[in-house]
């Protein structure tokens, strides 16, 4: 998701607080919901039960700076809570959740507090939001060989939350550029970089397929993997990447790169967002795109007819028996700057199910953007691709990869 945000202070950098860590065991497992990735996390020290911690599956998201989930106080008078498949977190029975006190700590922003704690607030473009206390918690990790580690980090604990598209999550995994998100707390030991490789969320073969995520020396090689610049702008947490040109099966379209430019604070440019689905491209650079792929669709697949829109979803097609599934399905392809390409093969780029009337329905999963024309390429755009961000150098490396045989 992208996270709203203000020009207004922000927290600042710090070292990591962590002792020596095993790398090779803080590996975060990721599961498909959906529509998006949940990272499964195991949070805090109750006693009186086994295991000791509290499970959650919080949305991966490399568009926000903030982990967050739902705490037991969103159930208060005047709080909101969203439906989770789980519980809120029960913090008041964790003996190593500790609040951070009202503006003393580098990770607070100055004069926001509620009562005598440092709080959080962050929206999101789809009218998310959660507000609540910022609070050191220990994160645990175990590996297939049963080694364990504790991460101390900084959350937020949610008192008023709401999530508008819900896929089972219970707050958001933050992984961006960003003070308070994962990668940057655990800095000292993962060196700024991460990793991960993401099944497709539409096709059935990778329906239970999961994935993890990988910091410092456990991220893979980056031998024969593309290398793509990746820039932060001033008071965004985005990994902003140069966009200029789209592909129909290797046919370029000669799309003007000003569609794609920068214009200003949170306004145009691309980004890498991992937070929801479908990709989104601003509206000029979609029309061009809508109005190729519809000619060559319809040379090369007459039995496709065209359709009304599916959510978020603005190109769609139905067809009648016999189905073809992802056949005759072009590729689509991103050309960044420096000749750096991510292709998108046709079960990637598009959305293909059958309906309850006897047909299939094929939709192109990029749609337009709806304000400031941003462009995001987001999960559903990376799956079967390795990415490795190295946010000190602030490069990416991605390529092809079957990611079902996790990475």
């Amino acid at each position: 998701m992208i996270q709203r945000l203000l020009l207004s202070s922000r927290p600042r950098r710090i070292s990591s607080n962590n002792t020596l860590l095993d790398m090779k065991v803080i590996r975060p497992v990721l599961k498909h919901s959906p529509a998006a990735y949940l990272a499964k996390i195991n949070l805090g020290t109750i006693s009186g039960q086994q295991p000791t911690y509290k499970e959650y599956h919080l949305l991966f998201d490399t568009g926000s700076d903030t982990i967050w989930l739902q705490c037991e106080d969103c159930a208060k008078p005047g709080n909101r809570c969203f439906q989770q498949s789980s519980v809120p977190y029960p913090n008041r029975r964790s003996s190593s959740y500790e609040p951070l006190p009202c503006d003393q700590h580098q990770l607070c922003i100055l004069g926001q507090c509620i009562g005598t704690h440092c709080s959080y607030s962050v929206e999101y473009d789809d009218g998310s939001y959660s507000i609540g206390i910022l609070a050191f918690e220990t994160l645990k990790f175990k590996s297939s060989h049963q080694r364990e580690e504790m991460v101390r980090v900084a959350i937020g604990c949610g008192h008023q939350n709401e999530m508008k598209e819900f896929t089972g999550e219970a707050g958001v995994f933050g992984m961006s550029f960003g003070t308070r998100s994962f990668v940057n707390q655990v800095t000292g030991h993962s060196q700024g970089r991460f990793s991960y490789c993401l099944p497709p969320l539409t096709n059935d073969r990778f329906r239970q397929a999961s994935t993890i995520l990988r910091f410092g020396s456990d991220a893979p090689r980056i031998t024969g993997l593309q290398r793509l610049s990746i820039r932060k702008d001033a008071g965004e947490p985005f990994y902003y990447v140069d966009l200029q040109d789209i592909s129909i099966n290797g046919r370029r379209l000669n799309i003007p790169s000003a569609y794609f430019a920068k214009t200003g604070f949170n306004k145009g440019g691309c980004i890498i967002d991992t937070g929801t689905g479908f990709t989104f491209i601003s509206r000029p650079a979609y029309n061009i795109l809508k109005q190729q792929m519809m000619q060559h669709l319809a040379t090369a697949d007459s039995s496709l007819r065209i359709g009304r829109s599916r959510g978020q979803l603005d190109l769609c097609y139905r067809r009648n028996p016999p189905f073809k599934g992802y056949n005759h399905l072009p590729t689509v392809s991103f050309h960044f700057a420096g000749g750096v390409n991510l292709m998108l093969q046709g079960d990637i780029a598009f959305v293909v199910w059958e309906g309850n009337r006897g047909r299939e329905h094929v939709c192109m999963g990029i749609s337009p953007t709806n304000e400031d024309n941003v462009s995001i390429i987001r999960a559903l755009a990376q799956a079967n691709h390795v990415f490795v961000f190295n946010l000190p150098t602030r490069v990416l490396y991605f390529g092809p990869r079957n990611c079902a045989r996790n990475p």
